[in-house]
């Protein structure tokens, strides 16, 4: 699975997950997915029209774009929770950016990785068994 196909099969899978959960929370929350132009889908989290969450599943060519960390820093000063989905190649690196956030006291996000066939896959610290894929 590639391209399109493979976007909406982990935004799908990962909407199921966002309302896995919020729903004890925040029950009733809305979830909006939107696919951008740069290939990469933008998820938001609302709840009493209020936006609490933002999402993005990336691409490897969306997810290398410069600006990604600016855009990231603004949601998170936002006050939303933030959640990054990036194929799985780039897991590390991704965890690795995301933790220069930590400079900016600014850590209200969760970072996963996706393989081709779209499972999803938490990223965390590595633990010993897992340190070659980075995946906790």
């Amino acid at each position: 699975m590639h391209g399109r196909e493979l976007l909406e099969t982990v935004t799908n899978k990962r909407i199921e997950m966002i309302h896995d959960e919020v729903k004890e929370c925040y029950p009733g929350s809305e979830i909006k997915a939107v696919f951008q132009e740069d290939g990469r889908v933008r998820l938001s989290v609302l709840f009493n029209e209020s936006l609490i969450g933002e999402e993005y599943v990336e691409t490897a060519e969306s997810w290398n774009n410069p600006e990604r960390m600016n855009e990231y820093r603004k949601a998170l000063i936002g006050k939303a929770r933030l959640v990054v989905l990036v194929p799985e190649r780039h897991a590390r690196a991704a965890r690795l950016k995301m933790l220069d956030l930590n400079h900016w006291w600014l850590f209200y996000y969760m970072v996963f990785g996706y393989d081709h066939e779209g499972n999803i896959k938490r990223i965390g610290r590595p633990m010993f068994c897992h340190a070659e894929t980075g995946y906790a």
